[in-house]
């Protein structure tokens, strides 16, 4: 097994791009500015400011994205462009409003603006943390046998492991066919209904609502082969890939089409190798923008259903809607520590007991800082808001908080660009479609550091072992021998 293994000095040689010196000088200009903000009490300055810090990063991110279609690596990518469209598109957003930061309808804080106060901690604290992620990103472990690991599990070619895959497809139908004791009338008829009225989400998942986790990678995975296949057999893998993500685009959830479809675009972007032409940049930007056409889509029509389609007005699905994110750490830093100290509570365990079911633990707990800021934020109110991940480690570690979770997941973040790029797209596809998954784990924790998201990976991760094994020594062996001994015929026949 020495040739799976992995050599220290190959990986050096094709390690991650490091964070460049345009970069660190762009990142540590924002850092400064955010600190400035506290010299600005005026809203019309602070405006201006948050629009000047959103051009700097939108530049910063121009200049990461030119960097991945090189290295064809989107971790440093995703880590910046989620910074700036989770919270600059934002800060622009309410920097252009005709009365700058002013309070949304509904929000439960009296006042026209936002405390001028609340406004410098935010653009220091996204500044600082954008920063922490390049830091974070720029560790380099020695996880050789890590890495070895993942590089070592090839996809399996055996007709049970192709009834695995066929299975994943089944599973993300079966919350929906048990639920409503197979009656495919009905089942139509929740789909085009409203989010509220599909059953993947619910707040205690039984066995039926796990299953269909599955369903997220099968998706994912019937995708990426349709891309990997040039015969008529791509259009039978394109059906059974849309049938697997039907019921989630119809549930209106974005981020489990980002999961869905990420692994997708990963594939089209290695198999550039590199090389830019008219044609690869056209196919790129015409993947991405599917993307983004269906997560539009979804926002606009998972509240009223699909059943009116015509009814929406038009303007509705033009708009482009912020998520709110800087809105929600603005809220998060009015709460903490003003009307309640630091939580001081590790996100870490809720990701092992969000597995019990409720029936053997009733008294489950429940995130405690997450639970005062959405009941704060609601009042009473039939729906659950996020306070960001900035928002939820400041409310919980303060400062610290936020420096620590942008270099965990800066971290987090290289780990998985170092195992993508010694995989083998050809060879290597269901842990393409994982590595995916996880790239989109870290985009949602932009939002939430939940267990939710990470799950999603996680059965992700369960269904890649099952298709994918570790080739045993005597095949290696047979293989070299076959080309020894090809390679002797050669040179006799010479």
């Amino acid at each position: 097994m020495k040739l799976l293994s992995s050599n220290p000095e190959v990986e050096k040689q094709h390690s991650p791009p490091r964070v460049t010196l345009a970069q660190w000088l762009l990142a540590f200009v924002s850092v400064l500015m955010g600190g400035y903000s506290y010299y600005i009490t005026d809203y019309d300055y602070l405006a201006i400011l948050a629009l000047i810090l959103a051009a700097v990063n939108f530049v910063l991110v121009v200049l990461v994205a030119k960097e991945a279609l090189n290295s064809r690596l989107i971790g440093k990518f995703c880590l910046m462009a989620g910074a700036l469209v989770f919270y600059w598109v934002d800060a622009a957003s309410l920097a252009l409003q005709k009365i700058p930061f002013t309070i949304p309808n509904g929000f439960p804080v009296q006042g026209e603006q936002f405390d001028p106060r609340l406004i410098q901690q935010a653009l220091l604290y996204i500044t600082l943390f954008q920063f922490c992620l390049l830091l974070g990103y720029s560790i380099r472990p020695r996880l050789h046998r890590v890495v070895s690991f993942f590089r070592s599990r090839m996809d399996g070619t055996s007709f049970d492991r192709r009834i695995v895959a066929y299975a994943l497809v089944v599973c993300s139908l079966l919350p929906l066919l048990i639920y409503y004791d197979f009656d495919i009338a009905t089942i139509i008829k929740v789909m085009l209904a409203g989010r509220a009225a599909t059953d993947f989400e619910t707040p205690e998942p039984g066995l039926s609502q796990h299953l269909a986790l599955f369903g997220i990678y099968g998706a994912a995975l019937f995708f990426v082969y349709a891309l990997k296949t040039r015969t008529w057999r791509r259009f039978w893998l394109l059906i059974l890939g849309a049938s697997a993500a039907l019921p989630f685009i119809m549930g209106g959830a974005r981020h489990i089409w980002l999961y869905i479809s990420l692994p997708s675009v990963l594939i089209v972007l290695r198999g550039f190798k590199g090389q830019l032409d008219r044609y690869r940049i056209v196919a790129l930007t015409a993947a991405a923008l599917l993307v983004l056409v269906v997560a539009q889509v979804q926002f606009s029509y998972r509240t009223e259903g699909w059943k009116d389609m015509s009814n929406l007005p038009k303007e509705d699905l033009s708009q482009i809607n912020t998520n709110g994110q800087l809105t929600a750490l603005l809220f998060a830093e009015h709460l903490v520590p003003n009307d309640h100290d630091y939580f001081m509570e590790l996100a870490e365990p809720y990701f092992i007991i969000h597995w019990i079911p409720r029936q053997l633990w009733p008294t489950k707990p429940i995130m405690e800082s997450w639970t005062y800021y959405n009941e704060s934020y609601v009042e009473g109110a039939a729906f659950n808001v996020t306070p960001s991940v900035i928002g939820q480690f400041y409310i919980n570690w303060g400062p610290s908080g936020v420096i620590f979770i942008g270099l965990w997941l800066g971290f987090l973040t290289v780990l998985v660009d170092r195992v993508f790029l010694l995989l083998d797209s050809d060879r290597q596809r269901a842990m393409f479609v994982a590595g995916g998954m996880f790239y989109a784990f870290i985009i949602s924790s932009f939002r939430f550091y939940s267990p939710i998201y990470f799950s999603y990976f996680l059965f992700g991760f369960v269904a890649m072992l099952a298709l994918t094994s570790r080739p045993r020594l005597s095949s290696l062996t047979d293989a070299l021998s076959s080309r020894f001994n090809r390679g002797v015929t050669l040179g006799r026949s010479a």
